[in-house]
């Protein structure tokens, strides 16, 4: 514990001089209440929920000065004011790396002292009124959450990141209106949630921006970005929106005119469906190289990733598809999220299913050529999937204790799962119930918080269902139903049990039919993609799907009207390729006759969609079931046919990177390497810059001697800073040297080399690549031993995309023993992390190779 006077508190260096500061001191000491208990680290819920109760009128008043050098401190002021229900202490929240942080406190004017103790900064109350309180604090910005780089930094402050850089209320139900003030180095621009009201020049040289007062938002929404940034804008009807990126490339700055046109079409769709005008000052985003997330929903101030906005020149049906619903996503937070916010973060998922259901809504119209339910299908279901199948499964909504572990209540079960359950709600509540019922909820909750209870209440006025005993369950209760079937009478039974043991019942609709297949008879399941869960099949059945599967040709349109085959509709197709996929993982199928299966199929679908997910498969197959065992030679060879020989041009383009992906053999990879040196000879694709890069890293793999000069061509290739920064960081973790790879791995352990959490991440995976399985053995178990300094340090999905690199790569037994160690060896590793663990290290546990 350190406590402070408002002399100018400073590091106790020596334990002397620290002893006789307590002994100096004692009478200070002893004015504050020992009766009190200090908070524990983090935000308590019960810290939280209680501050909620007394704290109101709520405003922050921030003023960051911030230098040219990425290495200088960031000086800051804050005033905090507040009215408060009765006299209390004030806990602040403030994790900063230096004891010196706080310089000093004013609380309505006067000097006070304070305790800078367990992450927080705790004001005694015989300075504190009952009523209207003000405080003033100087103190040193923390770098953590700054993102800082040579000519750039952006704050990222979700889920309890703010108290990372300044001291405040940390939490989602103490919503407030900020007012900033930025000092930024000439040349520089400034991007926050508000308006820039005033400009003008500091006497040191530099630019100060001033933005307008912010709606009530909560901690984790302030925003701002500063650094060397490039600016389009657009206008219509009256509504100004400004693209910020760094982006050099000529043919990818075309791509602004998409990304205006989507962004305007969600707000319009979203006012439209809620009647409710979008309710910030300004909608601007900013596109930021190496950004962790895809994108980041602070009002006026959208955080995106440049890989997912300016997507290459030969993007697929799916990457675009994929653009379209992000952009879709952040703009249906504005107002499930950011107007209208949860409570708590055991609740965070309110808004990403809010955000994805409404996204996939948003984008229907933008693309009337797709067949959306096909989409809806084959984005969420097998997402949600790979996290609910294994032992490490969670429910939507999850209890949290603490904030400083809500980022790891993140994952595909709230982005992915959600979105499945909110559909099956509509259906029973019925869409303009639904409808009626949202906009109760936001006039209900504006600029507020509400919690998922508080919607089904609303939701339950309008529908005859039960919704809250089908929430208990969907909602609440982890893991997802398992179905065995049989036939009696000419009817399909399914069996429903729960893979946990507890006799969960999940209520729900789907379709399956029943199929003579000569003597036999197979069963068919969830032919209309309704049903969710693991749909297990017999031998008879499998093999029936997989010869369908095998046989399957497009049928011409003057076709239509004869016999139909189980999978003719695409929808079916979709729900079966699933189902199929996860009974080959279950162990009902052998992989080799399913990889087998599926190219045969490859070979004739014309749905893009569907192409993309098999091709997916097939490369997911054999990279973690049959590398290395002679099944490489007929897959290479069937993908090159559709490389070759494929009408569709996306189609030669998802072939040929899963042909890269899994070109083992000398002769493909040879042919992989020639195309990549000299990729204008390629008749068949065109190649991105990104492709190219993706294609040096696998060759360098590939051909170790010929790693230097891979590494000097593409590098001269690439034309945008960022990226060329990027393939640096990367490639060494492909070096032929053994010592460069450990040193590259030993960095990474260090918290300054994962600033850039993509990156760090891509380099951890190829690091531990498929064919390097056996040298990269020794790097799971300090892998694994810094996953909570991973999840302290990192942002919110980083211990998930950190184990997803160390595990991806790994099928053996030794593997799986290294996993079942750290596991047993950790015995206080946080439950949510420990299912983290579980989930990515699920295929170590099924039949291998």
């Amino acid at each position: 514990m350190e406590v402070f006077k408002q002399f100018g508190p400073g590091r106790i260096s020596s334990v002397y001089f620290r002893v006789s500061f307590l002994i100096l001191f004692m009478p200070f000491l002893l004015a504050f209440n020992s009766a009190e208990v200090l908070p524990e680290k983090g935000v308590s819920k019960k810290l939280a929920f209680e501050r909620a109760e007394e704290i109101s009128e709520l405003r922050y008043s921030l003023h960051f000065s911030i230098p040219k050098e990425r290495d200088s401190i960031i000086t800051a002021k804050a005033i905090i004011d507040f009215n408060l229900r009765k006299i209390e202490r004030i806990i602040l929240d403030f994790r900063h790396e230096s004891v010196c942080s706080v310089k000093s406190i004013l609380v309505n004017g006067k000097k006070a002292e304070f305790i800078f103790s367990n992450e927080h900064v705790i004001i005694p109350e015989r300075h504190i009124l009952k009523g209207k309180n003000v405080l003033e604090i100087e103190f040193i910005a923390g770098n953590q959450s700054l993102n800082r780089r040579e000519d750039l930094l952006y704050t990222l402050l979700v889920p309890d990141r703010s108290r990372t850089l300044f001291p405040c209320f940390d939490q989602p139900n103490l919503k407030a209106k900020f007012c900033l003030t930025l000092d930024i180095p000439d040349g520089w621009e400034g991007v926050a949630n508000g308006n820039i009201k005033s400009k003008e020049r500091t006497p040191d040289g530099r630019t100060r921006l001033m933005f307008s007062e912010t709606a009530p938002i909560s901690t984790y929404l302030f925003s701002f970005v500063a650094g060397k940034l490039q600016r389009t804008t657009q206008e219509r009807d009256g509504r100004a929106i400004t693209i910020f990126h760094r982006e050099s490339d000529p043919k990818k700055l075309e791509q602004c005119g998409v990304i205006f046109d989507q962004i305007f079409s969600s707000l319009n769709w979203l006012e439209n469906y809620t009647s409710i005008k979008y309710p910030f000052a300004k909608y601007d985003i900013v596109i930021v190289p190496g950004f962790q997330y895809g994108g980041m929903e602070h009002m006026g101030a959208t955080l995106y990733s440049d890989r997912t906005m300016f997507i290459d020149e030969n993007a697929t049906i799916s990457e675009q598809l994929d653009r379209a619903k992000l952009i879709a996503h952040e703009t249906a937070h504005m107002w499930f999220g950011d107007f209208v916010t949860m409570e708590w973060f055991d609740d965070v998922w309110t808004k990403e299913v809010f955000a994805n259901w409404f996204a996939s809504q948003i984008v229907t119209p933008l693309y009337p050529e797709v067949n959306h339910r096909l989409n809806f299908i084959n984005t969420y279901y097998p997402a949600s999937y790979s996290e609910d199948r294994t032992a490490g499964s969670n429910s939507i909504q999850q209890e949290l204790d603490n904030l400083s572990n809500a980022g790891l209540v993140y994952g595909n079960i709230i982005y992915n799962k959600a979105p499945i359950v909110m559909e099956m709600l509509v259906k029973r509540v019925g869409e303009e119930n639904f409808r009626q019922g949202i906009q109760t909820y936001l006039r209900k909750f504006a600029y507020s918080n509400a919690s998922w209870d508080d919607l089904i209440k609303i939701l339950d006025s309008l529908s005859p269902e039960d919704l809250q005993s089908w929430s208990n369950v969907w909602v609440k209760k982890k893991g997802m139903p398992s179905y065995t079937s049989e036939i009696i009478e000419d009817s399909v039974v399914w069996k429903q049990f729960d893979p946990f043991g507890r006799g969960v019942v999940w209520k729900q609709d789907f379709s399956s039919i029943i199929v003579n297949d000569g003597k036999n008879r197979a069963i068919v399941p969830n032919t209309d993609g309704r049903g969710y869960g693991l749909f297990l099949m017999d031998s008879t059945s499998s093999l029936f799907l997989l010869k369908t599967f095998e046989q399957y040709k497009p049928k011409p349109q003057s076709d239509s009207g004869k016999s139909l085959s189980v999978i003719d509709d695409e929808v079916a197709r979709a729900s079966l390729l699933i189902s199929l996929y996860e009974n080959m993982l279950a162990g009902k199928i052998l992989p080799g006759k399913f990889a087998s299966s599926l190219l045969k199929y490859l070979q004739n679908e014309e749905n893009t969609l569907l192409f993309t997910r098999a091709a997916g498969y097939l490369t997911s197959c054999y990279t973690t079931y049959l590398s290395g065992m002679g099944a490489n030679s007929q897959l290479e060879q069937g993908l090159w046919q559709i490389v070759e020989n494929s009408p569709a041009g996306q189609h030669k383009t998802i072939a040929f990177r899963a042909f890269t992906e899994i070109s083992d053999s000398p002769e493909a990879a040879s042919k992989v390497y020639e195309i990549w040196k000299n990729p204008s000879d390629f008749g068949y694709v065109k190649l991105s810059e990104r492709d190219l890069m993706r294609i040096a890293y696998e060759m360098s793999i590939r051909f170790p001697e010929k790693y230097d000069e891979i590494f000097k061509l593409q590098l001269n290739r690439i034309t945008n800073t960022d990226r060329k920064n990027e393939f640096a960081f990367i490639f060494p973790a492909t070096s032929p040297l053994g010592t460069v790879r450990d040193s590259l791995f030993n960095s990474l352990l260090d918290e300054r080399n994962r600033e850039i959490e993509p990156w760090a991440a891509s380099a951890l995976g190829y690091l531990n690549h498929y064919l390097r399985e056996k040298e990269s053995l020794k790097y799971l178990k300090h892998g694994l031993e810094i996953l909570p300094e991973i999840q302290k340090t990192g942002d919110i999905f980083f211990p998930r995309n950190w184990l997803r690199a160390l595990l991806g790569g790994h099928n053996s037994l030794e593997a799986k023993n290294a996993v079942n160690e750290y596991l047993r060896s950790s015995e206080n590793l946080h439950p949510l992390l420990r299912q983290k663990v579980l989930q990515q290290a699920h295929h170590l546990f099924r039949t291998g190779k």
